[in-house]
């Protein structure tokens, strides 16, 4: 499983019974807004994760009246990355490789998510939950099995047909990977997430064993439906689905209490990194 943790989360990974919200529930238990940022540089991308989770840990460490004031506390960030090659953990520090795909015109940016390399680039629809994972009763395990739902349910909306194997990530026919997962949590808040290929070129793929896994594949939904499926196109599949396994209603952020003053914090980060 691809995921970093750190601190007393530790001992969460261990649980192995998934537990939480009934999923699919029609009940919202609350509102998650959700922001769609467009085509971000994965460094800037990066950058903003942090200062939003650094932002959620301390509204854990105020009082219930100045995280009521703050209004917006969890957030789903969609976005695009421009063509980017990242190296999880396991293969960090490897310069060689790094060299290798930079020439090839995109960017190269080693990570603390788990997994190994993997690509992100147009046409996929990358999603970033910055999210507190007690709120939701989850544990990490059960937290990346209901990302793997979300990306399961947005392509049963297609009439594709996915499935979770025990390799990491979403699958068609257990050989063809639609969707890559890493997560990494910190004091119980997640980022880094999923990254679901729409109309991505697919060729970039082959210049990487993507996530590390021999003899297998990679597809999108555009080359599982024949014609053209944009990330735009599929922002609201994926949010309907998203809300339906987290138990929320998924709202866009500058319509919550507060979303237009976190949405000018977010402008000022990736305009300053």
């Amino acid at each position: 499983m691809a995921i970093w943790t750190t601190g007393p989360l530790q001992r969460l990974l261990a649980a192995t019974a998934c537990y939480g919200l009934p999923q699919n529930s029609s009940k919202s238990c609350g509102v998650l807004p959700y922001v769609h940022l467009g085509k971000v540089p994965y460094t800037k991308a990066l950058r903003l994760q942090e200062c939003l989770v650094r932002r959620r840990i301390d509204l854990n460490n105020t009082s219930d009246d100045e995280r009521s004031r703050a209004g917006v506390s969890d957030l789903l960030i969609l976005l695009e990355h421009p063509p980017t090659f990242t190296a999880g953990r396991r293969i960090k520090g490897q310069d060689e490789e790094g060299t290798r795909l930079k020439v090839l015109g995109a960017d190269y940016v080693e990570t603390l998510r788990g997994g190994q390399a993997t690509f992100h680039g147009p046409g996929q629809l990358v999603g970033y939950p910055i999210l507190d994972i007690r709120n939701y009763k989850l544990s990490v395990r059960c937290y990346v099995s209901s990302l793997e739902k979300t990306i399961i349910e947005t392509c049963a909306k297609y009439d594709i047909k996915a499935e979770t194997t025990e390799h990491t990530g979403v699958w068609m026919n257990g050989t063809h990977k639609i969707a890559a997962i890493g997560i990494q949590v910190q004091r119980y808040i997640t980022s880094h997430g999923i990254a679901l290929n729409c109309d991505t070129d697919l060729t970039w793929f082959d210049h990487i064993v993507p996530c590390g896994l021999q003899d297998k594949f990679v597809t999108s939904l555009s080359e599982q439906l024949g014609r053209g499926v944009t990330t735009e196109e599929v922002i609201p599949q994926y949010c309907n689905a998203f809300g339906g396994v987290f138990g929320r209603q998924m709202t866009k952020l500058e319509d919550v209490e507060g979303g237009k003053e976190l949405w000018n914090e977010i402008d000022e980060v990736l305009r300053s990194s």
